[in-house]
């Protein structure tokens, strides 16, 4: 009775091995390809908070995602947001996301950014503040298509953050426009 039990048991955890296998990816690439997602192409990958967040196209579509480690491989967990590279009406596009990941308790643990397209060339850096935080300097990437930026949130964001505008000329603009 006992063998039986053994064997019934060693089966049960080799089949929960086996789908957790199925679900977490060897690599990178692998575990993007598997998401079902269409990425064109991958502008950026940041470590953030133990995951790996990833900014991505699709045609000329910014979108971001987070992507996990485990202890077999890299897992898609969710991708988030849009904006378009060819917003050419807007010098500065910015969207939030809130980002849940698989293992969080609450959302204060959320991943939350506030990211978009630089569209003027003029423009040399950003700074965003959350409320009741200070002014932080916003990353800026040049991409493929155009240049990137990003900024993350200690909190979740569920409103537009404030933001300094600063020009190769030296000239300062407060404010989205």
């Amino acid at each position: 009775m006992k063998a039986k039990l053994a064997v019934l048991i060693s089966l049960l955890l080799i089949f929960i091995i086996f789908i957790y296998y199925k679900v977490n990816y060897k690599n990178f690439d692998e575990a993007i390809r598997e998401s079902n997602v269409q990425v064109d192409e991958v502008f950026h990958t940041i470590d953030f908070k133990d995951h790996q967040i990833i900014f991505y196209g699709d045609g000329d579509i910014l979108s971001v995602a987070l992507i996990e480690k485990t202890l077999l491989g890299f897992h898609w967990v969710f991708g988030a947001g849009s904006k378009q590279f060819n917003e050419e009406d807007r010098m500065l596009t910015r969207m939030f996301s809130n980002i849940e990941s698989t293992n969080q308790s609450s959302d204060i643990e959320l991943i939350s950014l506030t990211f978009g397209v630089i569209n003027d060339p003029l423009i040399e850096s950003l700074e965003i503040k959350y409320k009741d935080k200070d002014f932080t300097e916003a990353t800026i990437i040049e991409t493929s298509k155009g240049r990137i930026w990003y900024c993350f949130s200690e909190l979740p964001i569920n409103y537009d953050p404030e933001v300094k505008v600063y020009y190769k000329d030296g000239t300062e603009k407060n404010g989205w426009y």
